[in-house]
């Protein structure tokens, strides 16, 4: 993926590209992978300054708990030599906020009824920005717990297991179900009116592979007031 990427910045050579990858990278390979990566996109085209940073979604916005790792890179002969990223804006957003209607077609599909279902007699009353256990199906293992709307979603997937696989479940109306894909649209900040494809798995996998469109603007907004300022002194 790198080396297509790379292949694209050396024949465009924008002012800026704005790079992305899994939380984990530092550690992948001894970091190996890390440093690999930072040494071709700082080489490629006529050279970039890079600038890094490991976003925790649920700080931004984003009723998620999902962190990566963002790349801004700005062409050196810019002469940009500073790029603060966003400040967090630690948003009130829980899971109840995004739920569809009860009477959209298609959501009993996604309800959960089995009976070696656990929910705690217990349930968070205040809303937090993290996901909230608040029971399992199963052995509670990987994609079998169940969490409350009062916080965040899991990490949405592409891939994964167990029954409550790619969205998590979350206790609505009493019931554990899975999310709905406009449900996944809203968590990952995509606009209204994105249209969905019309597999629900299709609609998993791409939410699940996605960016979080929030995130990813205020990243560029920053980026366009580093071009302002960078222009104003330049005045």
């Amino acid at each position: 993926l790198y080396s297509y990427g790379v292949k694209a910045i050396e024949y465009h050579k924008p002012r800026v590209f704005i790079a992305e990858n899994v939380g984990g990278l530092r550690s992948s390979a001894e970091g190996k992978t890390f440093d690999l990566i930072l040494n071709k996109l700082s080489k490629a085209g006529n050279g970039y300054r890079l600038t890094v940073h490991k976003f925790q979604f649920e700080n931004y916005g984003v009723p998620q708990k999902r962190e990566r790792i963002y790349f801004v890179c700005f062409r050196k002969d810019l002469g940009l030599s500073e790029f603060s990223f966003p400040e967090s804006t630690d948003e009130d957003v829980a899971i109840e906020d995004l739920l569809l209607s009860v009477d959209v077609p298609g959501l009993d599909d996604l309800v959960i009824r089995r009976p070696d279902t656990f929910v705690s007699a217990e349930l968070p009353v205040a809303r937090e920005l993290r996901p909230l256990r608040v029971g399992t199906v199963g052995k509670g293992g990987q994609g079998e717990r169940i969490y409350s709307v009062k916080g965040h979603a899991v990490t949405l997937s592409a891939f994964g297991g167990g029954v409550g696989a790619k969205t998590g479940m979350y206790l609505v109306d009493g019931e554990p179900r899975r999310l709905h894909p406009e449900e996944c649209r809203r968590v990952m900040t995509f606009p209204e009116g994105f249209k969905l494809h019309p597999k629900r798995n299709v609609c998993y996998k791409q939410f699940g592979n996605s960016v979080a469109v929030k995130v990813v603007r205020l990243i560029f907004e920053q980026a366009e007031r580093a071009f302002r300022e960078k222009a104003r002194l330049a005045a």
